[in-house]
């Protein structure tokens, strides 16, 4: 039987994975998926292993194999904790709170509490917490366990190993051999990086219409890479998972098309990945391409122009700002490309080469932000929309330089009149 909301906390035990062994999923077409531990979302099956959040459509389970969990306590507070884990991390922290201000020692209430920060994307804060446990008894697998987790989540692969393997010395766990084989590649330095260390997982991966778990693995490991370096490039990264699913039934186009038009971001990335059976080169740029809208969200939320978001999106992926060199030469020559200020709406109902068109001049609008004042410069600029500044605000606080002025000089830099008239329609 799998918990939902609202039932008793023995049968929700499971959900605090870092000591327990390892819970199977059994899917009715007989394959088993070996996790760190199982819930039922909705109509999803999650589970959590090597550091990752993943979904099964419910429809293709057929049961849980739950292993034992952690020691009964009597507090109901580390009990509501335990059981809110999986669901609401933010309310576990408050009842792991009531607990610890009855005893502040407690370990059971320490370890939940490391778990729920770490699930939150504080994983300093979780180390403080288990640290503080261990003090109290550092004959505890699972608070070595949770400590090699906090660990990871704040980069330092080294420790995140020792930590696992002191667990695994005091009781053998499955879940945390599998730790130790597949620690994730450490970070960019920190000379390197500028935003806040992020916990590992950074993703909640679903399915779509199947399962292919070698395939999720790969995509995952593919986007953790780019999120690494995002957030080195950007100097900040989602303060939440990403949520990410694998449309199984829908097949990545080829050819020309654009590449939005193969993914779609709205908080979430959606990627059709029928017939493949690990990323290809193609999916690999949607990816990157639809985490950079990620990134730019969780930044800017809705106060970012389209021009931007998807000449950054371009500009991440790998774009080629010299691929419509070319035409756009000849368009800044004659005056007429587009002003940024009628490419801030939604690029909706456009043709192909229309489209083809925005999508160029964004790209080289970004390029032009990168080359006049570097990354930097583009940084300064998506804090100031950040802050909620209007455009026409947002490029003179980063960059010096007015809608108008920065439009002129792009141009210019394309080979364009230095007084061309802009046109005044939008697309």
């Amino acid at each position: 039987m799998c918990p939902g909301r609202g039932v008793s906390a023995a049968a929700v035990a499971f959900v605090l994975a870092a000591g327990a062994d390892a819970d199977t999923i059994t899917l009715k077409n007989g394959r088993m998926i070996e996790a760190d531990r199982a819930w039922v979302e909705g109509n999803q099956v999650r589970y959590q292993k090597d550091g990752g959040v993943y979904g099964v459509p419910r429809s293709l389970v057929q049961g849980i194999d739950q292993r034992p969990t952690p020691a009964p306590v009597s507090d109901p507070d580390i009990q509501r904790a335990r059981e809110l884990l999986a669901v609401d991390a933010a309310e576990a922290v408050r009842a792991a709170t009531e607990a610890l201000r009855r005893d502040p020692n407690s370990v059971p209430a320490l370890q939940v509490m490391a778990e729920a920060r770490l699930a939150l994307g504080d994983a300093f804060a979780s180390r403080q917490n288990i640290e503080k446990a261990l003090r109290q008894d550092d004959r505890d697998a699972r608070s070595w366990n949770i400590l090699g987790d906090a660990m990871a989540g704040l980069g330092d692969r080294a420790a995140a190993e020792s930590n696992w393997r002191k667990s695994l010395l005091l009781r053998p766990d499955p879940a945390v051999q599998r730790k130790v084989g597949l620690v994730p590649s450490p970070p960019p330095r920190s000379d390197q990086v500028r935003a806040r260390p992020f916990p590992e997982a950074q993703f909640r991966l679903t399915y779509d219409g199947g399962v292919n778990e070698p395939l999720g693995t790969e995509v995952m490991a593919a986007l953790g890479r780019a999120y690494s370096e995002f957030a080195a490039r950007l100097g900040f990264h989602p303060e939440t998972p990403v949520k990410v699913i694998l449309q199984m039934t829908a097949r990545i186009t080829d050819g020309r098309a654009p590449e939005w038009a193969d993914g779609w971001n709205d908080g979430s990335i959606r990627v059709p990945v029928q017939g493949l059976d690990r990323p290809t080169p193609r999916l690999i740029k949607v990816l990157r391409h639809e985490l950079a809208h990620s990134f730019v969200t969780a930044r800017t939320g809705d106060n970012c122009p389209t021009w931007l978001q998807e000449g950054i999106a371009q500009w991440l992926e790998g774009g080629d700002p010299a691929r419509e060199e070319a035409q756009l030469k000849a368009l800044a020559r004659a005056g007429r490309l587009q002003g940024l200020l009628t490419l801030e709406g939604p690029f909706r109902g456009l043709g192909e080469a229309e489209a083809n068109l925005v999508y160029a001049q964004s790209l080289s609008a970004v390029n032009h932000i990168i080359r006049t004042s570097g990354e930097a410069g583009l940084v300064r600029l998506l804090s100031a929309l950040g802050d909620r500044l209007p455009s026409e605000e947002a490029l003179p606080v980063a960059l010096g330089l007015s809608y108008p002025e920065f439009q002129r000089s792009w141009e210019q830099s394309l080979g364009g009149a230095p007084d061309a008239p802009k046109p005044a329609t939008s697309p």
